[in-house]
């Protein structure tokens, strides 16, 4: 891809970032860090947002879009390392996968160990967890596999 190639698309990503928040806007939606990528009707979002419910109501506004057919949802709720959230691994006796990103298609970067403590960084919508374990891995992994101490 040439420099005038990339320019181009930088352009038509923003204008997309820029048509897809002005829908939220007037939803009166806010999400932080804004990114958006639709490819042939199947659009990934993702960004920041306070909770659960401002999430649910994006992924709501944006699937009214003409010629959205589906979207995939990678938006995470804010920050949560401040709060020192501490959570134990409730596998039934295995370690628990840490993964590159949220979903299992994802490569596995660590583990921690069953019955271990993690502290919560980031929920995502998606049921997924962004956690450090006490060794400093970090990653992401299912939610239903830890549960707050």
């Amino acid at each position: 891809m040439g420099l005038f190639d990339q320019v181009n698309k930088a352009v038509i990503d923003q204008q997309q970032v820029n048509n897809y928040s002005a829908v939220l806007q007037k939803s009166g939606i806010s999400v932080s860090n804004l990114k958006v990528a639709n490819q042939g009707g199947k659009l990934t979002v993702s960004g920041t947002v306070p909770d659960m419910q401002t999430a649910e109501k994006a992924i709501a506004a944006l699937r009214t879009q003409p010629g959205i057919t589906s979207v995939v949802n990678l938006l995470e709720m804010e920050d949560l390392t401040s709060k020192n959230i501490k959570m134990k691994v409730a596998t039934k006796e295995s370690n628990l996968n840490i993964r590159q990103g949220p979903g299992t298609e994802f490569e596995i970067v660590g583990k921690a160990a069953h019955n271990s403590t993690v502290q919560l960084i980031k929920r995502m919508y998606n049921d997924w967890y962004y956690i450090k374990t006490e060794t400093g891995i970090q990653g992401f992994c299912a939610k239903d596999y830890l549960t707050q101490v």
